[in-house]
């Protein structure tokens, strides 16, 4: 029985892994270089972007920053919640992140776990 008892947890720890970041063909390296969306990279990309949104849900925040390079913008919202803007168009956040802008941009929600449990797509930053 104890052995029994050792091989469940021994399964159940296994069977626990973080979900793996696959992006396919994602021209993830243009991504990244292009902060702000200043450089017009990312603009050419959010068709298949957007095709990535299950790869992006219930990634760490960790895997997000390694895999599509760090936020432009993070809000922390009012349920300690963190949110990573990432801007896909050239506007006024490329004089000054913060300025107010209508730019394109792809909301990361994060659970209270560091998970994305939302991908949005809207134009502007998320109203907190």
């Amino acid at each position: 029985m104890r052995k029994l008892i050792v091989l469940l947890v021994c399964l159940s720890f296994f069977s626990c892994k973080k979900k793996e970041a696959n992006f396919g063909k994602f021209d993830l390296q243009s991504f990244k270089t292009d902060r702000g969306g200043c450089e017009g990279k990312r603009e050419k990309l959010v068709e298949d972007l957007k095709t990535q949104k299950n790869n992006i849900l219930g990634l760490t925040e960790n895997q997000v920053v390694d895999n599509l390079g760090r936020y432009d913008f993070q809000i922390l919202s009012r349920r300690n919640e963190k949110v990573f803007v990432y801007y896909l168009e050239k506007g006024p956040q490329c004089e000054m992140i913060q300025n107010p802008t209508q730019a394109r941009s792809m909301i990361l929600y994060f659970n209270a776990a560091s998970l994305v449990k939302e991908v949005s797509f809207q134009y502007g930053s998320p109203v907190e």
